[in-house]
């Protein structure tokens, strides 16, 4: 297979990366079968075509699909034992799919509800998700870079249940209000680290399909250089709709990109999809798309560290350029 400028672009982003990533979302299959060959061919291109160059996988949510108890509990096993071949640490985001068992459950009025996937990953001493069903998010640093990951979310006792980026049953007694996600922003402003990269199952406005309870968190602070998410599956024609094929989008009213790296399946989407990340020495990005049916990158993308918003008249510009369309209130005028 002739080489293209992506794969001269990945061997030079390889030898200046003090951190590789790979991330992926959406194997969401409800047969066994179809997941394990999904798995299949996207595990024998990273490890026998790209050599396994990741130290940590990121897995964006919906790892299985369905309410077969004992498809569920296969195709978890499946997936566990592929990941801990790699020998590295692994962080997952909850997805819509991971709470199928709850919601039929939900709707039958049990209390009791199993989430295999989710609960494999917590027994993993050396992998990450929340601690907690109930909990929204988690974090981890990686370099320079502070990774927000942002979780679905469900009660001990199945009486509410937030996916879809929304609150999918017991609105009435669901706790968070938006006192809660702006608590998360205040969190993520008094960070440490001099880069944020935010992650979860989905989008923040500006995105692909349910962007709503991320949107509460925004403005998202200035040092926040990247999102990543998936639950759109690209080349899908149901769900993304006319967004089928945008993989890059930008987050609404600010100067962040973000990139969907849906989906690790052939079936819905158009083949075996994921992303490899490299966190460069100067805390530059490099997100390279991984085809895994065809063993190809199909294009690369280089996020900047900088941002409109940091620049110093960026406020001001705002501020005199605006005018009242469509009832959008004026911004507070800068300070000079």
């Amino acid at each position: 297979m002739a080489r293209t400028i992506y794969d001269e672009l990945y061997e030079i982003g390889k030898a200046r990366a003090k951190h590789v990533i790979w991330v992926f979302s959406d194997l969401q299959q409800p047969r066994f079968e179809s997941a394990k060959a999904c798995l299949t061919i996207s595990m024998e291109d990273y490890v026998n075509r790209l050599g396994c160059p990741g130290e940590m996988l990121w897995y964006l949510g919906d790892s299985t699909e369905g309410r077969n108890v004992d498809e569920l509990y296969r195709m978890t096993e499946l997936q566990e034992k592929a990941f801990e071949s790699l020998g590295v640490p692994l962080c997952y985001a909850t997805g819509n799919h991971d709470y199928d068992l709850a919601e039929a459950g939900a709707r039958r009025g049990e209390t009791a509800y199993e989430m295999p996937f989710y609960d494999m990953v917590r027994r993993h001493p050396d992998w990450y998700t929340t601690k907690d069903s109930e909990d929204t998010w988690f974090k981890i640093n990686v370099g320079g870079y502070a990774v927000y990951f942002f979780c679905d979310h469900i009660a001990h006792d199945n009486s509410w249940c937030s996916t879809h980026n929304r609150v999918r049953w017991g609105k009435d007694v669901y706790p968070y209000t938006e006192e809660h996600w702006a608590g998360i922003r205040k969190v993520m402003e008094a960070e440490e680290q001099p880069h944020i990269i935010t992650a979860a199952h989905c989008a923040f406005p500006g995105g692909n399909r349910d962007t709503d309870l991320l949107g509460l968190i925004q403005p998202l602070p200035l040092k926040t250089r990247l999102h990543l998410y998936g639950h759109s599956h690209i080349g899908e024609y149901l769900c993304p709709k006319e967004r089928i094929f945008s993989q890059i989008q930008w987050i609404d009213w600010q100067d962040i990109p973000q990139v969907d790296v849906a989906s690790f399946e052939n079936i819905r989407g158009s083949y075996c999809h994921s992303v490899i990340l490299q966190i460069y020495e100067d805390d530059t990005l490099g997100l390279f798309f991984r085809n895994h049916d065809a063993q190809r990158f199909e294009s690369a993308f280089f996020p900047s560290i900088h941002s409109f918003e940091e620049e110093g008249n960026y406020k001001k510009r705002m501020y005199l350029s605006w005018a009242p369309w469509d009832g959008v209130p004026k911004p507070p005028k800068p300070e000079d």
